[in-house]
């Protein structure tokens, strides 16, 4: 009976085993699937992640840079205010210049009729007249900063480039002023240079000396 018993057992244990087999071989794909899963979502979460981190990097860098073109739009503005006001000053100031060398040129003629030898104030006119155009032509030549924009492009920031074109204009509005200056000066030694006894050229003196006031005082 026992034996019985004991082969009935083990027969029962054979059947067993070929079952556990099959479970425990079809739970390791299983098994291994899942992690391919929990993988697959990892990986997945990480390249979201790093989306985000640089869409907000590059959202962050362009808000940066749009306010930085914001300030420098105004400063800019504000230059280029400057800039028309000083360029409105100066070709006023030549303006009169024009007006005092006609004035004078006008007396030197009425001198002449008197037959009195006026030759080296005519002269000195001619030059004085040539540097009132080159101080109109330095006025046409402020704010036009072609260099500046041509350099632009290895410019490293929009600061950069403001920065250099106000620069080069800032050169060009002193040339100007020394143009000016030396035009009046010229005019002043037309004047200088007439006949002894002419007083009323002394009011055409005077006003030279008005102009060059101005315009001293527009630069400052």
């Amino acid at each position: 009976m026992k034996n019985k018993l004991v082969l009935v057992v083990a027969a029962t244990a054979m059947c067993a085993l070929p079952m556990v087999s099959a479970a425990q071989s079809g739970q390791r794909p299983a098994d291994a699937g899942n992690r391919e899963t929990i993988k697959e979502r990892f990986e997945a979460k990480k390249e979201t992640f790093q989306a985000n981190i640089a869409s907000r990097t590059e959202s962050i860098k362009n808000s940066v840079e749009e306010r930085r073109q914001k300030a420098a739009g105004k400063i800019e503005e504000r230059i280029d205010g400057f800039v028309q006001n000083v360029i409105e000053r100066f070709n006023a100031a030549a303006n009169r210049l024009d007006i005092i060398a006609s004035r004078i040129e006008s007396r030197i003629v009425k001198i002449e009729a008197k037959g009195i030898d006026e030759s080296k104030a005519k002269d000195l006119l001619t030059k004085a007249k040539e540097k009132i155009q080159t101080a109109k032509s330095s006025i046409m030549l402020i704010g036009n900063n072609t260099s500046s924009t041509a350099s632009s492009t290895i410019a490293s920031t929009t600061a950069d480039i403001l920065r250099e074109a106000f620069k080069n204009t800032k050169d060009q509005i002193e040339n100007a002023r020394k143009d000016l200056r030396s035009a009046h000066a010229a005019l002043i030694d037309v004047v200088n240079s007439l006949k002894p006894g002419n007083n009323k050229l002394r009011s055409m003196e005077t006003a030279a000396s008005t102009t060059e006031a101005t315009t001293t005082e527009d630069n400052q």
